[in-house]
């Protein structure tokens, strides 16, 4: 019998990929090559097919039940990937490796500047305070007192003429 590997080099078994129960328990390694994968851009299709499940099993075991779709699965798994790493330069950092410092120092002036304008952002809105029923009832009783007066001025000064 002549053994054949997928794309990241596991054996495939018999029957993979095939419709029906397939019995598959979802590992920690595999939700790990299924990041790997999204963020590589790889479609639901494609990796299903790597990892020898069917899509609506991708997305049952590893997809939050398949209630995300693709783009914020795939998002989501670039963010995870970018979170580990930083983690990782933090940890080289803290034992005093430079190069982690200075590759973690453009990445702490980004965030930081990303904070920056969203309060900048925030503090250019102007803040809406809401009146209360009552008031703005009370505000349009007004309003419409002062469009009566208007038409009500009109009207006697147009008899006049």
């Amino acid at each position: 019998m002549d053994l054949k590997f997928d794309l990241l080099g596991d054996p495939i078994p018999d029957g993979r990929g095939e419709p029906g129960r397939t019995g598959h328990v979802p590992t920690a390694e595999n939700a790990r090559k299924i990041r790997a994968l999204l963020v590589a851009g790889m479609k639901n299709q494609q990796i299903a097919k790597e990892i020898g499940i069917s899509v609506p099993t991708l997305r049952k075991h590893y997809f939050q039940n398949g209630k995300i779709k693709a783009r914020l699965a795939r998002e989501m798994a670039i963010a995870e990937m970018r979170a580990r790493n930083i983690l990782r330069l933090d940890a080289q950092a803290d034992k005093g490796n430079v190069s982690a410092m200075r590759a973690l120092e453009p990445l702490l002036e980004k965030a930081e500047r990303e904070l920056i304008e969203r309060d900048l952002g925030e503090a250019d809105k102007p803040q809406e305070q809401s009146l209360g029923r009552k008031r703005e009832r009370e505000m349009a009783g007004f309003e419409a007192d002062d469009e009566l007066d208007r038409e009500l001025s009109q009207e006697a000064g147009s008899r006049v003429h």
